[in-house]
């Protein structure tokens, strides 16, 4: 509708014919605004650095399904409940700098809105939970809290731009642990294998 933001899929403004013979008269797929691509263009361009463009992105379509205007639970672009939408998912893990490896047991954040103080959720081959992060003084504490199944672990990847010593619990137990850092990528071994069952939270600290 008038006065509302969007992401138009495709620019013609010289108006010339289109390899495919479509003009740029003919709104179908280039005129258009689809949520399920500004969704993907928006993980996109957070995933790549651009962070305040893809929130620009999502919050103008958010805007459009507000609940005064449309059903916000209903974001229309083929059909009603069409499906493109969720590709909202990857605009999540994008913000999240969610990284997981199933068989090598290796999960890894690096959130790019708020790090000082981030939660976001998570999905794993076994279990879900959420993940919340805060930096402060220097040091990170990072908490995987599982809340349903379990989650195995070796290796977790982390953010930050200081510290050198690591310490990793699982409840009240303390467990052994390796850090090497890639300038502020953070990769931390654990000295075994760990399962962390649904109830429990494993607890990162770098100082």
């Amino acid at each position: 509708a008038d006065g509302e933001g969007g992401l138009v899929m495709t620019a013609n403004a010289l108006g010339r014919e289109l390899p495919f013979g479509v003009y740029s008269s003919f709104a179908c797929y280039l005129n258009e605004t689809m949520n399920g691509f500004e969704y993907q263009a928006a993980g996109h361009m957070i995933a790549e650095g651009l962070v305040k463009e893809g929130m620009a992105v999502i919050k103008t379509l958010d805007e459009r399904y507000d609940g005064n205007k449309r059903n916000p639970f209903n974001e229309v672009e083929c059909g009603d409940h069409y499906a493109r939408s969720m590709a909202s998912y990857g605009a999540l893990i994008a913000i999240s700098g969610f990284e997981y490896h199933g068989p090598k047991r290796h999960i890894g954040f690096a959130p790019k809105l708020t790090p000082e103080n981030f939660k976001a959720p998570f999905t794993a081959a076994e279990g879900w939970g959420s993940f919340s992060q805060r930096i402060q003084n220097g040091k990170l504490t990072a908490g995987i809290d599982v809340r349903h199944g379990h989650l195995s672990l070796v290796s977790i990847a982390l953010e930050s731009a200081g510290g050198d010593k690591v310490s990793v619990k699982l409840g009240d137990t303390v467990l052994p642990a390796t850090m090497k850092r890639d300038g502020k990528r953070l990769i931390i071994t654990l000295g075994a294998p760990v399962e962390i069952p649904a109830g429990e939270k494993l607890v990162v600290s770098v100082s």
